[in-house]
């Protein structure tokens, strides 16, 4: 009887202390992250053509009536 207890709670505890390890890992990994800071790498410009430019895709190349 104690032999098939051993077969049967290995394997299930085996798997539960493998999910912890993998959870504990992604938690430290997590917390070791640098502070995410925006717009380091971009920078917020004025186009003023862009208006312009989305309206006439918007004519030209998604009208679907009529042609002018």
């Amino acid at each position: 009887m104690d032999l098939i207890f051993l077969i049967v709670i290995t394997p299930i505890t085996i798997a539960v202390m493998f999910v912890y390890w993998k959870l504990k890992q992604y938690f430290r990994e997590v917390n070791s992250m640098p502070e995410a800071r925006p717009y380091q790498f971009e920078r917020d410009e004025f186009i003023p053509t862009f208006d312009e430019y989305t309206q006439s895709l918007y004519q030209n190349k998604f009208y679907k009536g009529k042609n002018k």
